[in-house]
């Protein structure tokens, strides 16, 4: 019965029957979104989740007398959600969503009803009163004299073996008839009342499948008067800490300032839409600045600076050079030829895979943060200044090293390195 008024169509809703629904269609769509992320799972819950709010929100606008276009303020919340988190939108964004979406059905909620019913779970429509009229059916029972027989002709007629007389049998049986019918007669009038109350009661517009204001307002009528009153609380419950009465203490403040409160969640509501506004108008502009930066850096990606003229260099007797600049250690050689660009890159471990470790002969290894091929047509690779003072002394002290596909000797760089004070102070450490 609960899927039925889910699907319905022409009931109508309470308010906070639908901040219900919402609320968890968007509970649901989180958990999707954790539990199976960027999954086609958050899009069938999605396409799930849309007819029952839709419908939830259709009701709930037929209750307030509204046009039932007004839903799709319900609906684009949750779409715009279900299509954001199966992408792995930013987790702010999705948050905004959210709060979007519990405002917008907020919104509905408030919205005053034309009439006041007697709903059922929040709900009042043609399923209820399905659901309800078979309990109510009166089955009708022929009434029976306890120890009697009717006789259904005069040859049926039980024989008294005490009274043979004929007259006196004839009274007898005439007395039966009489007795019959008047309790008959009494059933009969006894059914119609109950049938006829019966059918006034359950003369209800959704026999027919659709809403009678008029009838509304007739059959609940006391129950119009009623709602507008404040609900029983209970004193000695309330003070001992019970959160039904609590609650109902709380549903009777907001009775009593019904129209504040909406005024206050529609200017909530504003604000929400206008943040979140702001912040989606934010996110774009933060793209689209990153995709510029992000141009512009492989734009210059592949153009290497030329060689200061303030670096300190010594060039070893197999013909490559050993370079500081600042706390930088450069390694320079000469060898390839083409296009300056960039062989190999520590960060994004991008490139030449030969060039990701400078190998010395004793097995030691050193990773290079860079190593391009300049406009000059010279190779260099850096080294970061936490290896520049061992990377020296391992070039003075052993025998060979590779790197990039090169072999290079070591034998007489001691002496050359000595005859640069820089260089000769970081042998020294």
């Amino acid at each position: 019965m609960l899927v039925k008024t889910l699907l319905c169509r022409e009931g109508r809703d309470t308010g906070l029957r639908l901040m219900a629904i919402v609320f968890a269609a968007f509970a649901l769509l989180s958990i999707a979104t954790i539990v199976f992320p960027a999954s086609v799972i958050i899009l069938i819950f999605t396409l799930m989740s849309l007819p029952v709010v839709g419908l939830s929100a259709a009701r709930r606008l037929i209750d307030a007398n509204k046009t039932i276009k007004l839903a799709i303020v319900c609906l684009l919340p949750i779409l715009i959600f279900g299509i954001s988190a199966y992408f792995m939108a930013p987790f702010g964004a999705l948050a905004g969503l959210f709060l979007f979406g519990l405002a917008c059905g907020a919104y509905l909620s408030f919205l005053p009803s034309k009439n006041q019913i007697q709903y059922v779970l929040g709900y009042y429509g043609p399923n209820m009163v399905m659901g309800a009229a078979p309990s109510a059916m009166h089955r009708r029972q022929d009434p029976v004299l306890k120890g009697q027989f009717l006789p259904t002709s005069p040859d049926d007629a039980p024989v008294n073996e005490l009274d043979h007389d004929s007259h006196d049998y004839a009274e007898q049986q005439k007395s039966v008839l009489q007795a019959v019918a008047t309790s008959h007669s009494a059933t009969e009038e006894d059914d119609h009342t109950v049938v006829t109350n019966t059918d006034s009661m359950h003369d209800e517009p959704y026999m027919h499948g659709h809403i009678d204001d008029k009838s509304d307002d007739d059959i609940f009528a006391i129950n119009r008067e009623r709602s507008h009153q404040p609900l029983y609380v209970d004193q000695d419950a309330l003070k001992s800490g019970s959160i039904t009465e609590l609650a109902k203490s709380w549903i009777n403040v907001a009775k009593s300032h019904q129209a504040k409160l909406i005024l206050a969640s529609k200017i909530l509501a504003g604000i929400a839409v206008v943040c979140l506004v702001i912040y989606l108008v934010m996110q774009m502009v933060n793209a689209f600045s990153n995709s510029d930066d992000e141009g512009e850096s492989q734009m210059t990606q592949g153009v290497i600076e030329p060689m200061s003229m303030t670096r300190q260099m010594v060039k070893l007797p197999d013909g490559f050079w050993l370079a500081l600049e600042g706390d930088v250690l450069i390694l320079r050689w000469l060898g390839d030829a083409g296009d300056a660009q960039n062989l190999w890159r520590l960060a994004s471990a991008v490139g030449d895979k030969t060039c990701a470790n400078l190998e010395f002969n004793d097995g030691s290894q050193f990773r290079p943060m860079t190593v391009d091929l300049v406009a000059d047509g010279a190779t260099e690779a850096r080294f970061s200044p936490l290896d520049k003072t061992v990377m020296v002394n391992h070039v003075a002290l052993r025998g060979n090293f590779k790197l990039c596909g090169y072999e290079f000797s070591l034998k007489g760089s001691q002496a050359a390195l000595m005859q640069n004070s820089q260089f000769e102070s970081l042998l020294s450490q």
